[in-house]
């Protein structure tokens, strides 16, 4: 009797352990990990110190807003679904008492926007305003994509399809310039922002290969250029005084060219008059500065109220921001405003002239908040090193940073902090749900291996907690983008929170999770994002790959015969390439919205087309692709795809699958109808990790 007892103890250990239901590290589930609110980056108020953003509670998705000093935050809608249905584009009146957002998504071709829980009267994408004190339920104003408050905040300018001009509901009468369609003219247009004194509208003009900076006068209608030339222009700012207006210039399109991922060019700084339209150059940048810059940075160029041309630029190698002052004469050399072999990403501007930037300066793996003076003086960090803090906005006349602020255990939080230094005031979430596993979660490791070419490689590890003994099935984890930047905490972009969670939930379950920063990504500088051969002109990001597979094989506590591999979008593309060329190495994968075939994707209708392949590349395109090595597949795969998505098109799903089931290799899928490639739904994202958990498990044994 003892002995079945003891039997069957184990029998139903075994059965338990299997099930992620034994030990207590074991007992975390994915959706406990994605129980706390995720906010997106904040907004401000001109002339006001509230700061608005939008939370992520499980899938529903409000409007939250908060004013200085005490920063209480106030939900100010009420949508109680998780309906995938987004919340963009948030813009607060001057006075802060209004607050337009955009819900829904981008319509396709066909107008339609995304409908990822097949609701049957279908979504709209609208823009919608409401008051910020909490009086009040939102107020449709109409179709498009984002908006304008004007400077009195008794308009909204709403792009979509074009511009109109719309009365603020509740705010009385729209002012007589205010009309439906604000410019009729060649082209397609993009407001960008009123004159300080809210009499002049300036617009981006875009006419195919060439874009003109305008300024439309409200009272007169009358428009006036600024020195328009056979270049593309973009990313225009006024002066604070309103006199003079600065843009980006570039050449305009050649027969033939298009945008590609991997290129740079040359950019210059103008400054015109705005009366007259007149206009000079400030800087020339050399050719290497520029193309990516000015597609990754919302605003790349800044007019600071001390009359300094503010810009980004990768002129050194590295993404910092450089000042000119308006008054310059061509040639001069622009100070730049951030020091070290670092990155600078999101910014914000005092009136004093100082500057406030996330970067990944005094630790490459993360990122921190710093601050430099108007004279561009040396940096000050302002946030502990082992933080990710992101997206800085000065607000009360610069007293305080609004920012997003997360490390390894804590998830991504609104914060603010006093711009004379202190300890970051998470406000939202101020504290965890109760189910949130903080103490139970590990902390990442960075490690760094050499690829076969003597390129230095960095990733994250994460060892499974309570010391598992015996050797322990791996799993390599590939990152889409590929400009993307991995780091050992919680991301603040949403699709990269998530799965840094999965990360944690794989790694509860008894895996040894590594998190490699291939080639072709960001924060290491110009050179490593551009890498030569990379992607569909030779796939060189995959010796990265094999690098990181020795890496885990030469653990002492991995089994080197139960290492997977998985990953989306870029990353599900090397997780097809890796099976299809290396099944003996790699025993499973999940693949989701990978790319299969570069030759499909060079015909173009989704993001993949922006490698801009050459018809003389077909052939090494085909050669980078899983397709053209099925017939060597044997490991098991999970392939995801939403049948909606923009970015990576089904087909490329389709046709992968179709291939790996003629050939006879085992293939299970897992299909999301209506839903987007970053997956809108927290249902989706639940379902996508458990499935993909479940997967792993029944092939790696963890």
């Amino acid at each position: 009797m003892k002995h079945g007892r003891s039997l069957f103890t184990c029998v139903l250990l075994l059965a338990l352990s299997h099930t992620g239901i034994a030990g207590q590290a074991s007992a975390i589930s994915i959706d406990d990990l994605l129980s706390a609110p995720i906010p997106d980056a904040p907004v401000a108020a001109a002339n006001a110190p509230v700061i608005a953003w939008v939370g992520n509670e499980r899938g529903v998705r409000n409007a939250w807003v908060a004013r200085a000093p005490d920063f209480a935050p106030r939900r100010v809608t009420a949508y109680g679904d998780d309906d995938g249905q987004l919340l963009t584009a948030l813009q607060l009146s001057a006075d802060g008492r209004r607050l337009a957002f955009v819900r829904g998504t981008n319509p396709d071709t066909g107008g339609q926007a995304n409908n990822p829980d097949s609701d049957p009267d279908g979504a709209e994408q609208a823009v919608w305003v409401v008051a910020t004190d909490g009086a009040g339920e939102p107020k449709r104003v109409g179709r498009g994509r984002s908006m304008l408050f004007s400077p009195r905040g008794d308009a909204l300018v709403v792009q979509g399809g074009g511009i109109a001009c719309h009365a603020v509901p509740g705010g009385g009468d729209a002012p007589a310039w205010c009309r439906e369609s604000m410019l009729t003219l060649k082209g397609s247009h993009r407001a960008v922002a009123f004159s300080p004194d809210g009499n002049r509208l300036l617009f981006v003009s875009t006419r195919g290969d060439h874009a003109f900076v305008g300024v439309l006068d409200l009272a007169s209608r009358a428009v006036r250029w600024m020195a328009p030339d056979f270049a593309r222009d973009s990313a225009p700012a006024w002066s604070a005084d309103g006199r003079r207006i600065a843009f980006l210039r570039v050449a305009g399109d050649r027969p033939g060219d298009t945008t590609n991922l991997t290129t740079t060019r040359a950019f210059e700084v103008w400054i015109a008059d705005a009366a007259t339209g007149q206009g000079r150059r400030l800087h020339r940048t050399n050719e290497q500065a520029g193309g990516f810059v000015q597609g990754v940075i919302a605003e790349p160029l800044r007019f600071s109220r001390d009359g300094r041309v503010l810009f980004a630029s990768e002129s050194d190698g590295w993404l910092r921001w450089y000042a000119l002052t308006a008054d310059a004469p061509d040639g001069s050399v622009p100070a730049p405003l951030s020091r070290g072999s670092c990155e600078t990403d999101g910014t914000s501007l005092a009136g004093d002239g100082g500057l406030v930037f996330s970067a990944n300066c005094d630790d490459i793996e993360h990122r921190q908040l710093y601050a430099v003076d108007a004279q561009a003086g040396p940096q000050r960090r302002l946030t502990a090193t082992d933080a990710i803090a992101s997206d800085p906005l000065l607000l009360d006349d610069g007293r305080w940073i609004a920012f997003r602020h997360a490390d390894a255990r804590q998830p991504t939080a609104i914060a603010v902090l006093a711009r004379d230094g202190g300890q970051p005031r998470r406000i939202y979430p101020a504290t965890l749900p109760q189910r949130f596993p903080r103490d139970a979660m590990v902390v990442p490791q960075t490690v760094r291996f050499r690829a076969a070419d003597g390129l230095e490689l960095h990733a994250q590890l994460l060892m499974p907690p309570g010391g598992h003994p015996g050797k322990r099935p791996a799993l390599l984890y590939v990152h889409g983008g590929p400009i993307r930047q991995m780091l050992p905490g919680w991301h603040p972009i949403d699709y990269y929170y998530h799965d840094y969670a999965n990360w944690q939930w794989l790694a509860s379950q008894g895996y040894v999770v590594l998190a490699l920063n291939f080639r072709a990504g960001t924060g290491y500088g110009q050179a490593f994002r551009r890498a030569t051969a990379q992607g569909p002109r030779g796939a060189s990001e995959y010796q990265d790959v094999l690098a990181a597979h020795a890496y885990l094989a030469a653990m002492a506590q991995v089994d080197p015969g139960r290492i997977g591999i998985f990953g989306g979008s870029y990353g599900g593309y090397l997780t097809s390439l890796a099976l299809a060329r290396d099944s003996k190495r790699f025993a499973v994968g999940v693949d989701r919205h990978g790319v299969h075939d570069w030759r499909v994707a060079a015909k173009g209708g989704d993001a993949t087309a922006l490698w801009n392949l050459q018809p003389g590349e077909m052939d090494i395109a085909g050669q980078s692709s899983a397709m053209s090595r099925l017939d060597d597949w044997r490991s098991p795969v999970l392939v995801i795809h939403g049948d909606d998505d923009p970015q990576v098109l089904f087909n490329q799903s389709v046709n992968l699958v179709g291939g790996l089931r003629d050939r006879g290799v085992p293939v299970e899928t897992l299909v999301l109808p209506g839903e987007h490639h970053f997956f809108l739904r927290h249902a989706s994202w639940v379902q996508v990790h458990e499935r993909s958990g479940e997967f792993l498990g029944r092939h790696l044994n963890p």
